[in-house]
């Protein structure tokens, strides 16, 4: 997770810049994903987890 830079929205219209991409492990039961703290354009923060994104290129992941 450390390389990727970006998340992009899941409909792709918005771009947000990755803050921390090892926030805190992801609490789901028996998820193995960890949660990535995003700044979006409009200042909104959210936590994604990362098992729930795919990889767009080497600096972008994108929710799913």
């Amino acid at each position: 997770m450390e390389n990727y830079r970006f998340v992009l929205s899941r409909d792709g219209k918005s771009k947000g810049k990755i803050i921390n991409p090892n926030y805190r492990k992801c609490s789901a039961e028996g998820c193995p994903g960890h949660r990535i703290l995003v700044q979006w354009p409009d200042g909104k923060r959210t936590y994604p987890c990362s098992r729930g994104c795919k990889t767009v290129d080497d600096q972008t992941l994108q929710i799913l």
